[in-house]
C-alpha cells in the first residue's frame, strides 16, 4: 500500500507543469519627450487642428460627440461608507461635476485627450483645472511608464502624474494618449463636403434652361451674344443669384433649349454611401437622430447595442481616473457608479412603433400601446 502510493505522489510531480519566472521590465518606446514620441507626432498631435475644425464644421460630428457626451453622464451616483458619500455628492454640488464630465468627454471625443488638474486651494480643499489639451505632454520612460506630465502655458511646468486626470479615448498599444473619434473619417467627411458642394452648383445650373441662340444675320452674333449675356446671369456662386430668361429678339433669331443628361441620382448614391460609412465610424444609431426609415428592428437592435457598449467604455475611463486619482486626493473611499443609460427593447418598439405607424401598418393608438402609452386623449 506504502508503495503504491509512494508511486502515485511520483506520477502527480511528472505530469505537474511548473513554471519560474525571473525577468524584469524591459524597454518598449525608448523616449522621454514629445519630439521623440513617435505614436503621438505622427497620430495625434498634427490632427489637433483638423480635429477641431471639423468638429466646427461637421453637423455629422458635432451631432455625434454632443449626443455621446450627454448620454454617457446623464446620471451618476456614488456608493460606499455614508460619511464618503455625502462628501463625493457635496463636491460635486459645489463643483458641478456631471456638466464638468460633460465638458471633459466632448473634449476627449475631440481631441482623444482630455485632462484635469487636482490642485489644493488651501485649508486641505480640492479644486479641479481643466488643461489645454494641446499644451500637454506625456513625459515617458524607457520602460513606457507615465512618470508626469509637461503643460505648456507661459512658462513649462511639469505635474505629478497623481494630480493629472487623464481622460483618453482610443488609445492604442501602450501609447499614453488617445485618438478622436474622428479620426478615422476625417477624409470621407471632407469628400462628402466636397460632393456637396458641387452638387449644389449643378442644381443651381440645372434649375434654369440652357439657352441657344442662331442668327440668320451674322452682323447680329455679337449683339444676340451680348443680349444673352445680359439677361442670363449664369454664375457658379449658389446664394444670390437671379436668372432671368426672357429674351426679346427680332424675327431673324432663333433660340431653342439645351437639355442636360448629369446623372444626380449617382451623386445621390455617393452621398447616402459616405453617410452610412460615417455614422458606422461616429456609432451614434440612426433613431436617434430621428431617421427610423433608415433601419429595421434588427439593425436597429446592432446599433443600440453598440451604442450602449460605447457608452459604457466612455464611463469606465470617467470611473478609473476619479476612483484612481480624485476620491484619494480627497481621502474618500467611494466608487462612482452609472446607471443603465439604454433600455434596449424600450428604443427598439419604440422606433418599430414610428416606422409601423409611418408605413400606415399600425393606427396611431396602435402605435402608442406598443411603447405602453394609452389611447390619444386618455393622458
Amino acid at each position: 500500500m506504502v508503495i503504491l502510493m509512494e508511486i502515485k505522489k511520483m506520477i502527480e510531480k511528472l505530469t505537474q507543469k511548473q513554471a519560474q519566472f525571473n525577468s524584469g521590465k524591459v524597454e518598449v518606446f525608448p523616449f522621454g519627450n514629445l519630439s521623440q514620441n513617435l505614436a503621438f507626432t505622427a497620430g495625434v498631435l498634427a490632427n489637433y487642428e483638423e480635429y477641431e475644425t471639423l468638429y466646427y464644421t461637421s453637423v455629422d460630428v458635432s451631432t455625434a460627440i454632443d449626443l455621446l457626451s450627454q448620454y454617457a453622464v446623464t446620471e451618476f451616483e456614488f456608493t460606499g461608507p455614508p460619511g464618503d458619500v455625502r462628501s463625493a455628492q457635496e463636491f460635486a454640488r459645489k463643483n458641478n461635476l456631471r456638466s464638468r464630465l460633460t465638458n471633459l468627454v466632448r473634449t476627449m471625443l475631440i481631441y482623444g485627450n482630455a485632462y484635469d488638474y487636482i490642485a489644493e486651494a488651501g485649508g486641505n480643499q480640492i479644486t479641479l483645472q481643466y488643461l489645454n489639451p494641446k499644451k500637454v505632454t506625456a513625459i515617458i520612460d524607457t520602460y513606457g511608464d507615465v512618470t508626469g506630465y509637461k503643460y505648456t502655458a507661459g512658462s513649462d511646468k511639469i505635474l505629478d502624474t497623481e494630480q493629472v486626470m487623464h481622460f483618453a479615448y482610443g488609445r492604442l498599444g501602450n501609447s499614453p494618449y488617445g485618438y478622436s473619434i474622428t479620426h478615422q473619417v476625417h477624409d470621407l467627411i471632407a469628400l462628402k463636403q466636397t460632393i456637396e458642394r458641387v452638387g449644389a452648383v449643378l442644381a443651381h445650373r440645372m434649375s434654369h434652361p440652357m439657352l441657344h441662340a442662331k442668327c440668320q444675320n451674322p452682323g447680329k452674333i455679337d449683339e444676340v451674344a451680348k443680349l444673352l449675356k445680359e439677361r442670363v446671369n449664369d454664375v457658379d456662386t449658389v446664394e444670390g443669384v437671379e436668372i432671368l430668361n426672357e429674351l426679346v429678339t427680332d424675327d431673324k433669331v432663333t433660340i431653342e433649349t439645351l437639355s442636360t443628361t448629369t446623372d444626380i441620382s449617382s451623386i445621390t448614391r455617393v452621398l447616402e454611401y459616405l453617410q452610412k460609412q460615417i455614422d458606422k465610424a461616429l456609432k451614434v444609431p440612426a433613431v436617434f437622430y430621428g431617421e427610423a426609415q433608415t433601419s429595421n428592428r434588427a439593425t436597429s437592435y446592432n446599433q443600440l447595442k453598440t451604442f450602449s457598449l460605447l457608452l459604457s467604455s466612455i464611463q469606465s475611463i470617467l470611473k478609473e481616473e476619479l476612483e484612481k486619482k480624485l476620491f484619494p486626493a480627497m481621502k474618500i473611499n467611494a466608487e462612482l457608479v452609472f446607471p443603465e443609460t439604454i433600455i434596449e427593447d424600450e428604443l427598439v418598439w419604440g422606433q418599430m412603433a414610428v416606422q409601423l405607424y409611418q408605413a400606415g401598418i399600425a393606427d396611431l393608438d396602435e402605435a402608442r400601446a406598443y411603447v405602453g402609452l394609452s389611447k390619444k386623449g386618455e393622458e
